[in-house]
C-alpha cells in the first residue's frame, strides 16, 4: 500500500446525498505513485479547526498547505452564530466572576454529556481557550464590546460572542493572518481518497478544480503530505443517505442549519482506511431553529434574547414547556413533543417585551425578514397564532409571580435575567433543526486518529473539529464548538512535530 508496494487508489464511488467516496483497491506491487506534487503538513477544511491548526503550525515552523472543497473558505464555522466560551476571559472578569475556571466549564459539559464525553480531551480543550482566545484577539477578530453572557447548560457567564454575530468574523481573520505567515491555501480542492502505506498515511487524491455539487468537475491529482495530513472537514449533517443510516430516529423532514456541502466524504474516506468512527447515531438539533426560515438563519440571535427574557409556550395549550436555559438534547425534545391532534409540528411560541430591546438589530433583522412579529397584546397574540387566551394570560401571571419570586417551581430555570411579562411583545415560532455531529473519527488526546484494528494511532492522520467523535457525548454546549476547533489547533501541531522529530 505504498510507491514500493501498492496504491490505493480511486475506482468506484457511492452516490450518497450527492458525495463520491473511494473504495480501495490494490494496485500493481511495480507501479510507483506518481506525485503531482509533495508538501509538507496538509489541512483538509478551513473551518475554526483548519484555521487554527494552519496558523498555530506555521508558527511551530510547519509548511502549511489548507485545501477546502468549497469556493468559500470557513465552512459550517463561517455560518455560524460566532459564540466562544471562555472561562477566564477579560469581560467575565470585568464582570466580577471570579469563580470559574476550565474545570468549571468541564463540569457543565459532562453533565449535558449524559455520561459519554471524554472529559480528558473536554479538560485539554477547556485548558486552550484563553490562548485561543488571544489568538484570536492578536489576529483582529472583533468581539462583542463588554458582552459574556451564561448560554443554555452552562453554570456561569463565560460565553463572548463575535460582534458581527457569525463565526466568519473568526474564520476570516486568521485567514488573513495564515496568508500574511506564509500558509498555502487552495479553494475546490476536494479529497476524494488517502494514500495509505499500512496504516500510515502518505498524501491524498484531489479533486482540483471541483465545482460543488457537480461530481464532474475538475481533474484528479495525487499530492504527497511528508509531515502529516490534518482532517478537519467538518460533519455529515448535509448527507441525508448517511444521517438515516446511522440514527433512523432522526426526523428526515427537520430543516438543517449546515452548509451544503457538510456532506462527510472525508470522514468516510478515512473510514474505508481503517479509521474508527464512534457515537455516529449523536447527531445534535439545534432548539433555536426556526421555521419561518431556512438554513441556519437570525433565530439563534434573536433567541439569544428569548431564552433568557422570556418564555417558551406550546400553542395548543398557551403553557410553558420547558426551562428555556437548559441545554440542547432538552429542549429539542421538549419543543419537539409539541404537537397537534395529528401529530403536526405545533411550533412552540417565545416572547419577550419589545420595549426592552428597541433599536435592538437582533429584533429589527429578525422582524424585518418575518421571523418573529411586533404584538401588542396577549390577545393580539393568542388570535395570531391560535393560543387559548385565558391559559396564556394564566401562563404570563404565573411566571410575573415566579420573576419577583426569583423561582421556577415548574422547571427549576435559573431566573437570574428574568423579567416580568408586559406588553407590547415580539413573538417569533421555534423548531429544532439537525446542526451537529457528535459523533466522527475517534483520536487520542493529541488529535491522532484511532485504527480500527489496532486500537492504536494511526501515523500521521489527524483529526479536529466536528469530524471528530466522542468528545461531547449526547449533548454538545452552546459556544463549545467555536472552543473545540480552535482549542485543538494549539494541540496538533505539536503532536506533528512529534512525530516527524
Amino acid at each position: 500500500m505504498s510507491d514500493r508496494r501498492s496504491f490505493l487508489k480511486m475506482t468506484a464511488s457511492l452516490a450518497a446525498g450527492g458525495l463520491a467516496v473511494g473504495l480501495p483497491v490494490q494496485a500493481s506491487e511495480t507501479k510507483p505513485i506518481k506525485w503531482d506534487e509533495q508538501v509538507d503538513l496538509l489541512v483538509i477544511g478551513s473551518g475554526f479547526a483548519g484555521q487554527s491548526v494552519a496558523l498555530n503550525a506555521t508558527r511551530a515552523g510547519i509548511n502549511v498547505t489548507v485545501l477546502e472543497k468549497m469556493q468559500v473558505i470557513g465552512g459550517n464555522s463561517a455560518i455560524n452564530g460566532g459564540w466562544f466560551a471562555v472561562p477566564k476571559n477579560p469581560v467575565q472578569l470585568a464582570q466580577g466572576i471570579h469563580d470559574d475556571s476550565p474545570a468549571e466549564l468541564v463540569k457543565d459539559q459532562m453533565i449535558a454529556a449524559r455520561g459519554m464525553g471524554n472529559e480528558a480531551m473536554l479538560t485539554r480543550l477547556a485548558e486552550h481557550a484563553l490562548p485561543a482566545y488571544n489568538m484570536c484577539i492578536d489576529a483582529g477578530v472583533q468581539f462583542k464590546k463588554d458582552f459574556n453572557i451564561q448560554v443554555g447548560g452552562h453554570n456561569k457567564a463565560r460565553a463572548v460572542r463575535v460582534e458581527a454575530g457569525t463565526g466568519g468574523g473568526i474564520v476570516t481573520k486568521l485567514c488573513e493572518a495564515g496568508k500574511r505567515e506564509g500558509v498555502d491555501y487552495r479553494l475546490q480542492h476536494k479529497v476524494e481518497d488517502f494514500i495509505m502505506d499500512g496504516d500510515e498515511i502518505l498524501g491524498v487524491v484531489v479533486r482540483k478544480g471541483y465545482r460543488f455539487p457537480d461530481e464532474s468537475t475538475g481533474h484528479l491529482v495525487n499530492i504527497r503530505a511528508r509531515k502529516g495530513v490534518v482532517l478537519a472537514s467538518g460533519g455529515f449533517t448535509r448527507n441525508m443517505k448517511l444521517r438515516a443510516i446511522v440514527d433512523p430516529s432522526l426526523d428526515p423532514t427537520l430543516d438543517c442549519t449546515n452548509h451544503l456541502g457538510a456532506t462527510g466524504e472525508a470522514t468516510l474516506a478515512a473510514m474505508a482506511h481503517g479509521a474508527l468512527p464512534v457515537h455516529m447515531n449523536m447527531i445534535q438539533t439545534g432548539h433555536w431553529g426556526s421555521p419561518d426560515e431556512g438554513g441556519f438563519g437570525w433565530s439563534n440571535a434573536l433567541l439569544s434574547i428569548g431564552w433568557h427574557k422570556g418564555i417558551a409556550v406550546n400553542p395548543t395549550t398557551g403553557k410553558r414547556i420547558m426551562d428555556e436555559r437548559a441545554d440542547r438534547l432538552t429542549c429539542s425534545k421538549a419543543i419537539m413533543a409539541c404537537r397537534h391532534s395529528d401529530n403536526s409540528p405545533a411550533y412552540p411560541l417565545v416572547f419577550f417585551n419589545k420595549n426592552d430591546h428597541l433599536g435592538d438589530g437582533r429584533v429589527t433583522r429578525a422582524v424585518r425578514d418575518e421571523m418573529a412579529w411586533e404584538v401588542d397584546s396577549l390577545e393580539e397574540m393568542a388570535k395570531k397564532f391560535n393560543v387559548p387566551l385565558k391559559d396564556l394570560k394564566a401562563t404570563v401571571t404565573q411566571w410575573n409571580q415566579y420573576v419577583a419570586k426569583r423561582e421556577d417551581p415548574d422547571f427549576n430555570r435559573k431566573m437570574d435575567t428574568a423579567v416580568e411579562l408586559k406588553p407590547p411583545f415580539v413573538v417569533s415560532r421555534v423548531w429544532p433543526k439537525v446542526h451537529y455531529c457528535m459523533g466522527g473519527l475517534k483520536t487520542d488526546l493529541d488529535g491522532r486518529v484511532i485504527n480500527s484494528q489496532s486500537l492504536a494511532p494511526m501515523k500521521k492522520l489527524y483529526a479536529a473539529g466536528e469530524v471528530t467523535g466522542g468528545v461531547h457525548g449526547y449533548a454538545r454546549l452552546s459556544s463549545c464548538a467555536c472552543l473545540e476547533g480552535l482549542a485543538m489547533g494549539f494541540i496538533i501541531p505539536k503532536a506533528v512535530q512529534a512525530d516527524n522529530a
